[in-house]
């Protein structure tokens, strides 16, 4: 009863953390490459990447909790900037621990606009 609720919490709370850890990050989206840690568990976890100001085909790496993860939910804060950045060229490597992708955003992306890319264990997307 309590594991299942813990999987059913997690997620929440992840995001939520995910949520304000970000709210005053500041964007770097000028260099060419960018490296995320993922915040979870071996079951769950989250990454933010800032779109805000644009990016042209910026490499981002995840570093992810676990291996055997797959890729559950992309969301975009905030929901007007859905559609203003694309993702590409997505892949795992090193035996799943590592995701990798490029993505592409438009400069009219205001000041704190991210992405956030939900991963978890046991199913596919």
């Amino acid at each position: 009863m309590i594991n299942s609720l813990i999987r059913r919490c997690a997620p929440v709370a992840v995001l939520a953390a995910l949520l304000s850890a970000t709210a005053f990050a500041t964007p770097t989206l000028a260099a060419s490459s960018h490296t995320v840690k993922c915040v979870g568990t071996a079951d769950f976890c989250g990454a933010t990447v800032s779109i805000a100001g644009g990016a042209a085909n910026k490499l981002v790496t995840i570093n992810l909790t676990d291996t055997d993860f797959h890729r559950v939910a992309v969301r975009v804060i905030p929901s007007a900037s859905r559609g203003a950045f694309s993702i590409t060229k997505a892949s795992f490597k090193t035996g799943g621990s590592v995701y990798q992708f490029t993505l592409n955003a438009v400069k009219s992306n205001p000041k704190g606009a991210r992405i956030i890319l939900l991963f978890a264990a046991g199913f596919a997307a």
